[in-house]
């Protein structure tokens, strides 16, 4: 049976571990070939070598362009095109606005801004070869409402909504996509670690929908967003946060 995927050649940042992984694991069973990123060596190998040679996994750095250059080449180097591009690595510290400290601004805007926009600006040459392409950026609640205590990790993602936004009316005679998801309460080790493991327990009190969501459960809007069933869908933002910031 013919996957969603087949042909198609996908990037991914933070590939390693939570959604990332769940990204890579779901694209590969569609029928994509995907090199993903992440800096977990341990991790990357594993998850590669359990998915053949559908997979690759390279050590990547967002906020390094030597690092989205060597990412790029590889890609091109062994699928031979690049059609679709998640970024998915992210980012995120707390901190009481009168406490800030500048290398975590400065930290969270690497990783969190400048690597997306890093990366779709190597990935638009071999888009515009390919004569398509999807690029997928992955947002956060905090940066479409308020949120006490992040406020630099909430500048870096609002800043990517005004990305997505303007690359993809920059992109769109091209026929490349560019789209934003905001995902809300994933069960992941990002959260945990930022919420002091009460993750699932903030998603009942605070999400109408009263669950955390598994990673998995973000792979359907990842899979049509970057497949030919979203052909005409450019500069969105979907949200899948059982509506959390509705």
């Amino acid at each position: 049976m013919a996957g969603r995927m087949d042909g198609k050649v996908v990037i991914v940042t933070g590939g390693t571990r939570g959604m990332g992984e769940a990204e890579v694991r779901g694209l590969v069973a569609e029928g994509a070939r995907v090199v993903f990123g992440g800096r977990d060596e341990g991790a990357g190998n594993r998850i590669a070598a359990e998915l053949g040679g559908h997979a690759a996994y390279v050590r990547q750095d967002v906020s390094s362009e030597d690092d989205w250059k060597r990412v790029v080449a590889i890609t091109l180097d062994r699928f031979g095109a690049i059609h679709g591009l998640v970024n998915n690595a992210g980012a995120q510290a707390a901190s009481p606005i009168a406490k800030i400290k500048q290398e975590d601004i400065d930290y969270l805007y690497r990783v969190n801004q400048l690597g997306p926009i890093l990366g779709i600006k190597h990935v638009v040459g071999p888009m515009r070869e390919a004569g398509c392409g999807s690029i997928v950026n992955i947002g956060s609640p905090a940066g479409v409402k308020g949120l006490p205590m992040l406020t630099a990790y909430a500048a870096s993602k609002a800043a990517l909504s005004g990305v997505t936004r303007t690359v993809a009316v920059e992109l769109a005679p091209h026929g490349i996509r560019v789209n934003l998801v905001v995902p809300g309460f994933f069960d992941t080790d990002l959260l945990s670690e930022n919420t002091g493991g009460k993750s699932a327990e903030l998603a009942e009190r605070y999400v109408p929908m009263r669950r955390i969501a598994q990673p998995q459960e973000m792979v359907g809007t990842i899979l049509y967003l970057l497949s030919d069933d979203s052909l005409y869908t450019s500069g969105t933002e979907i949200r899948v946060d059982g509506a959390y910031t509705i």
